[in-house]
C-alpha cells in the first residue's frame, strides 16, 4: 500500500511539474510558433509575415495580424488546420482588410506535407473553410 502512495505522488508530481511549465512557457511556445510560420512563408517566397500580437481565438483556430513588405498591418491571418482523410493539413488564411483584395481570402498550406497533399483537397470543402472564415470576421 505504501509503494502505491509513492507511486501515485511521483505521478502527480510529474503531471503537476508538467503542467506549470506548458502553463508558463506559452508565450515563448506562441513566439516560437509565429517564428516556424514567418519561416514557412519565407521559403515559399512569399512577402507577408505574421506578427506576434494575438488578436483571438475561435474555434476553427487562432487569429494574428499580418504585415506586408512595407511593414504595415494588411490584415488578418488564421492560423487553423483542415482535417481531410484524416490527415491534418496545417493551413494560414489571408484576409486583406483595404486595397483591391479587400476581403478576399486566400488560404495557404504551412509545410511540406501540406504542400503535397493541398492540391487533392476538393475545391467545396475548402469553400466551406471560407464561408465558416467568412462567418467568423463578420460580426
Amino acid at each position: 500500500m505504501k509503494n502505491t502512495g509513492v507511486v501515485l505522488a511521483w505521478i502527480v508530481g510529474a503531471l503537476l511539474v508538467g503542467w506549470v511549465l506548458f502553463f508558463f512557457t506559452r508565450s515563448l511556445q506562441g513566439d516560437v510558433f509565429i517564428r516556424a510560420v514567418n519561416k514557412t512563408l519565407t521559403q515559399a517566397e512569399d512577402t507577408r509575415r505574421v506578427e506576434s500580437d494575438l488578436l483571438g481565438r475561435t474555434s476553427l483556430g487562432v487569429w494574428y495580424r499580418f504585415v506586408g513588405v512595407n511593414g504595415e498591418v494588411e490584415g488578418k491571418a488564421l492560423l487553423f488546420t483542415i482535417f481531410d482523410n484524416g490527415i491534418l493539413v496545417p493551413c494560414i488564411a489571408f484576409v486583406p482588410i483595404a486595397g483591391e483584395n479587400a476581403g478576399k481570402i486566400e488560404i495557404l498550406p504551412l509545410n511540406n506535407h501540406a504542400r503535397a497533399v493541398f492540391p487533392h483537397i476538393h475545391q467545396g470543402e475548402l469553400d466551406i473553410y471560407r464561408r465558416r472564415i467568412e462567418k467568423d470576421i463578420l460580426p
